[in-house]
């Protein structure tokens, strides 16, 4: 509410005097995209230094971090949600739940390539985790950002809706 709005004040006020305001998706999205990034890192660094060495059990001799990969994912998911929904993509709020399940759906696919990424690059290739993280960490930036665009925040109209209830698209 008033706190999303007035940060929107200061931000509107720093990208107008920076002449920046027609790419203020694009440095939101980085902005958001490195604080998801940071809390991504945070909860995954944190958890391969206090949960137990599970590598010597099936499942986790070929996933190593998948406990991590997936508690770090959820953390970023959720912090990622609704600092699009209201700073990158200004969606309506309306559509709150029909947003966050699409969110979700989308970003399962980039859970998938985390866990992939792990197998084959911690599993197989026994790279060390927080290289294949960094690795896992940049394609990961690039497909969420082009799901969310085109999947959960488009600004196209939904059947049915009529053209008052779309936000304008600066």
């Amino acid at each position: 509410g008033a706190l999303v709005r007035f940060f929107h004040k200061i931000i509107d006020a720093v990208l107008n005097f920076l002449h920046l305001s027609k790419y203020k998706e694009q440095i939101m999205y980085l902005v958001v995209g490195g604080g998801t990034t940071a809390i991504d890192w945070i909860v995954f660094t944190l958890l391969v230094f206090f949960l137990p060495d599970l590598s010597s059990l099936p499942f986790f001799d070929r996933f190593p971090n998948a406990i991590e990969y997936t508690a770090a994912w959820i953390a970023a998911v959720l912090f990622a949600f609704w600092a699009s929904k209201y700073f990158v993509f200004e969606s309506a709020k309306k559509e709150g739940t029909v947003q966050f399940f699409k969110f979700v759906a989308s970003r399962v696919l980039t859970l998938l390539l985390s866990l992939a990424g792990d197998f084959f690059l911690t599993g197989i290739l026994e790279i060390n985790e927080f290289l294949a993280k960094l690795i896992i960490s940049v394609l990961v930036v690039v497909i969420n950002y082009i799901t969310s665009k085109l999947f959960v925040f488009n600004k196209k109209q939904e059947k049915g809706e009529s053209s008052h209830d779309e936000e304008p698209h600066l």
